[in-house]
Protein backbone atom coordinates (compact mmCIF):
# COMPACT_ATOMS: atom_id res chain seq x y z
CA UNK A 1 0.00 0.00 0.00
CA UNK A 2 1.10 3.21 -1.09
CA UNK A 3 2.14 5.73 1.47
CA UNK A 4 0.45 9.03 1.91
CA UNK A 5 1.30 12.62 4.03
CA UNK A 6 -2.67 12.27 5.12
CA UNK A 7 -2.83 11.66 8.80
CA UNK A 8 0.93 11.90 9.39
CA UNK A 9 2.07 14.60 11.25
CA UNK A 10 5.08 16.77 10.81
CA UNK A 11 6.50 15.34 13.86
CA UNK A 12 6.49 12.00 12.56
CA UNK A 13 7.92 12.83 9.14
CA UNK A 14 10.64 14.80 10.82
CA UNK A 15 11.12 11.63 13.24
CA UNK A 16 11.53 10.09 9.91
CA UNK A 17 14.15 12.17 8.29
CA UNK A 18 16.01 11.90 11.72
CA UNK A 19 16.60 8.34 11.40
CA UNK A 20 17.29 8.07 7.91
CA UNK A 21 14.12 6.69 6.19
CA UNK A 22 13.67 8.45 2.76
CA UNK A 23 9.74 8.55 2.93
CA UNK A 24 9.80 11.70 5.34
CA UNK A 25 11.37 13.22 3.17
CA UNK A 26 9.11 12.85 0.33
CA UNK A 27 5.74 13.21 2.06
CA UNK A 28 7.08 16.58 3.69
CA UNK A 29 7.52 17.63 -0.30
CA UNK A 30 4.36 16.24 -1.15
CA UNK A 31 2.67 17.84 1.53
CA UNK A 32 4.30 21.25 1.47
CA UNK A 33 5.69 21.88 -2.32
CA UNK A 34 2.51 23.25 -3.96
CA UNK A 35 2.34 25.84 -1.45
CA UNK A 36 6.07 26.65 -1.04
CA UNK A 37 5.93 27.05 -5.06
CA UNK A 38 2.81 29.12 -5.25
CA UNK A 39 4.77 31.47 -2.63
CA UNK A 40 8.06 31.63 -4.86
CA UNK A 41 5.68 32.11 -8.20
CA UNK A 42 4.44 35.18 -6.79
CA UNK A 43 7.54 36.96 -6.23
CA UNK A 44 9.55 35.93 -9.38
CA UNK A 45 6.64 35.83 -11.84
CA UNK A 46 7.95 32.88 -14.15
CA UNK A 47 7.21 29.09 -13.86
CA UNK A 48 10.42 27.60 -14.89
CA UNK A 49 12.56 29.95 -12.19
CA UNK A 50 10.19 29.25 -9.49
CA UNK A 51 10.73 25.50 -10.04
CA UNK A 52 14.71 25.88 -10.08
CA UNK A 53 14.28 27.83 -6.52
CA UNK A 54 11.69 25.24 -5.55
CA UNK A 55 14.51 22.71 -5.62
CA UNK A 56 16.69 24.88 -4.01
CA UNK A 57 14.20 25.28 -0.84
CA UNK A 58 13.71 21.99 0.02
CA UNK A 59 17.78 20.77 -0.56
CA UNK A 60 18.50 23.48 1.33
CA UNK A 61 15.80 22.35 4.12
CA UNK A 62 16.17 19.05 4.27
CA UNK A 63 19.79 19.90 4.37
CA UNK A 64 19.55 21.84 7.71
CA UNK A 65 16.39 19.85 9.31
CA UNK A 66 18.34 18.98 12.02
CA UNK A 67 18.51 23.13 13.06
CA UNK A 68 15.00 22.99 13.40
CA UNK A 69 13.99 23.05 17.00
CA UNK A 70 9.83 23.21 16.71
CA UNK A 71 8.88 20.50 14.76
CA UNK A 72 5.43 22.23 14.72
CA UNK A 73 6.82 24.86 12.40
CA UNK A 74 7.96 23.20 9.64
CA UNK A 75 5.40 24.82 7.60
CA UNK A 76 6.52 28.36 8.24
CA UNK A 77 10.14 27.05 8.55
CA UNK A 78 10.26 26.11 4.86
CA UNK A 79 7.64 29.06 3.42
CA UNK A 80 10.91 31.38 5.10
CA UNK A 81 13.84 29.65 2.79
CA UNK A 82 11.06 30.15 0.19
CA UNK A 83 11.23 33.61 0.38
CA UNK A 84 14.28 34.67 1.17
CA UNK A 85 15.99 32.33 -1.85
CA UNK A 86 13.06 33.63 -4.24
CA UNK A 87 14.84 37.47 -2.51
CA UNK A 88 17.68 36.35 -3.21
CA UNK A 89 17.18 35.16 -6.55
CA UNK A 90 15.94 39.14 -7.61
CA UNK A 91 18.93 40.42 -6.02
CA UNK A 92 20.91 38.23 -8.51
CA UNK A 93 19.50 39.68 -11.44
CA UNK A 94 20.00 43.41 -9.70
CA UNK A 95 16.37 44.14 -8.96
CA UNK A 96 16.22 46.92 -6.50
CA UNK A 97 13.88 48.80 -4.94
CA UNK A 98 13.91 52.38 -5.19
CA UNK A 99 13.27 54.36 -1.43
CA UNK A 100 10.04 57.02 -2.38
CA UNK A 101 8.38 59.21 0.32
CA UNK A 102 5.45 57.85 2.25
CA UNK A 103 2.45 59.07 0.48
CA UNK A 104 -0.62 60.71 1.32
CA UNK A 105 -2.82 59.03 -0.54
CA UNK A 106 -6.52 58.46 0.84
CA UNK A 107 -6.54 55.12 2.77
CA UNK A 108 -8.35 52.54 1.47
CA UNK A 109 -9.74 50.02 4.72
CA UNK A 110 -7.69 47.00 4.52
CA UNK A 111 -10.27 44.83 5.63
CA UNK A 112 -12.61 46.21 2.98
CA UNK A 113 -9.10 44.70 0.63
CA UNK A 114 -9.32 41.53 2.15
CA UNK A 115 -12.58 41.04 2.39
CA UNK A 116 -11.53 40.07 -1.98
CA UNK A 117 -9.79 37.37 -0.84
CA UNK A 118 -12.98 35.56 0.59
CA UNK A 119 -14.62 35.55 -2.55
CA UNK A 120 -12.87 32.85 -3.92
CA UNK A 121 -15.06 33.90 -7.58
CA UNK A 122 -12.42 37.17 -7.54
CA UNK A 123 -8.79 35.47 -6.13
CA UNK A 124 -8.04 34.91 -9.68
CA UNK A 125 -8.76 38.40 -10.53
CA UNK A 126 -7.16 39.93 -7.78
CA UNK A 127 -3.72 37.58 -8.13
CA UNK A 128 -4.07 38.85 -11.81
CA UNK A 129 -4.38 42.33 -11.54
CA UNK A 130 -1.08 41.94 -8.82
CA UNK A 131 0.85 39.77 -11.25
CA UNK A 132 0.71 42.79 -13.73
CA UNK A 133 2.59 44.90 -11.39
CA UNK A 134 6.11 45.93 -11.51
CA UNK A 135 8.30 44.14 -9.98
CA UNK A 136 8.91 45.52 -6.82
CA UNK A 137 5.25 46.75 -6.12
CA UNK A 138 4.11 42.74 -6.67
CA UNK A 139 6.65 41.74 -4.39
CA UNK A 140 5.61 43.95 -1.69
CA UNK A 141 1.78 43.39 -2.24
CA UNK A 142 2.63 39.35 -2.23
CA UNK A 143 4.30 39.11 1.09
CA UNK A 144 1.80 41.43 2.44
CA UNK A 145 -1.26 40.04 1.41
CA UNK A 146 -0.71 36.29 0.68
CA UNK A 147 2.45 35.57 2.57
CA UNK A 148 0.57 37.90 6.08
CA UNK A 149 4.04 39.12 6.80
CA UNK A 150 4.29 42.47 8.87
CA UNK A 151 4.77 45.66 6.92
CA UNK A 152 7.96 46.37 9.79
CA UNK A 153 9.49 42.84 8.34
CA UNK A 154 9.03 43.44 4.92
CA UNK A 155 10.55 46.69 4.96
CA UNK A 156 13.48 45.06 7.01
CA UNK A 157 14.42 41.82 4.70
CA UNK A 158 14.05 44.39 2.04
CA UNK A 159 15.98 46.94 3.33
CA UNK A 160 14.25 49.47 2.64
CA UNK A 161 12.43 52.15 5.31
CA UNK A 162 8.97 51.05 6.74
CA UNK A 163 7.66 54.45 4.87
CA UNK A 164 8.53 52.72 1.71
CA UNK A 165 6.67 49.60 1.65
CA UNK A 166 3.63 51.63 2.79
CA UNK A 167 3.83 53.87 0.05
CA UNK A 168 4.11 51.15 -2.72
CA UNK A 169 1.53 48.72 -0.75
CA UNK A 170 -0.94 51.89 -0.79
CA UNK A 171 -0.13 52.72 -4.35
CA UNK A 172 -0.89 49.16 -5.21
CA UNK A 173 -4.00 48.91 -2.99
CA UNK A 174 -5.59 51.94 -4.68
CA UNK A 175 -5.23 50.55 -8.18
CA UNK A 176 -6.43 47.00 -7.22
CA UNK A 177 -9.65 48.60 -5.38
CA UNK A 178 -10.05 50.64 -8.78
CA UNK A 179 -9.86 47.48 -10.49
CA UNK A 180 -11.97 45.32 -8.56
CA UNK A 181 -14.51 47.94 -8.90
CA UNK A 182 -15.15 49.23 -12.22
CA UNK A 183 -18.26 49.94 -11.60
CA UNK A 184 -17.36 52.33 -8.92
CA UNK A 185 -14.88 53.89 -10.43
CA UNK A 186 -16.90 54.70 -13.63
CA UNK A 187 -19.50 56.77 -11.58
CA UNK A 188 -16.90 58.60 -10.07
CA UNK A 189 -15.64 60.03 -13.12
CA UNK A 190 -19.35 60.28 -14.32
CA UNK A 191 -19.87 62.45 -11.25
CA UNK A 192 -16.63 64.14 -11.81
CA UNK A 193 -17.26 64.89 -15.46
CA UNK A 194 -20.78 66.29 -14.00
CA UNK A 195 -19.62 68.76 -12.21
CA UNK A 196 -16.83 69.86 -14.27
CA UNK A 197 -19.60 70.57 -16.51
CA UNK A 198 -22.29 72.16 -14.75
CA UNK A 199 -19.23 74.73 -13.59
CA UNK A 200 -19.23 75.49 -16.96
CA UNK A 201 -22.48 76.57 -17.20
Amino acid sequence: MKTTAENINDKELLERCGSGDNSGYSLLYQRYSKAVFNSIYRIVNDREDAEDILQEVFLKAFSEIKSLKNVESFGGWIKRIAINQSLNFLRKNKIYFTEIEDDKILDIEDDELEAKLTMESRVKELQNIIAGFPLQTRTIVNLYLFEEMPQEEIAKILNIPHGTVRSYYHRAKKKIFEKLNPKHQNEIAFNQKLAHKNLQR
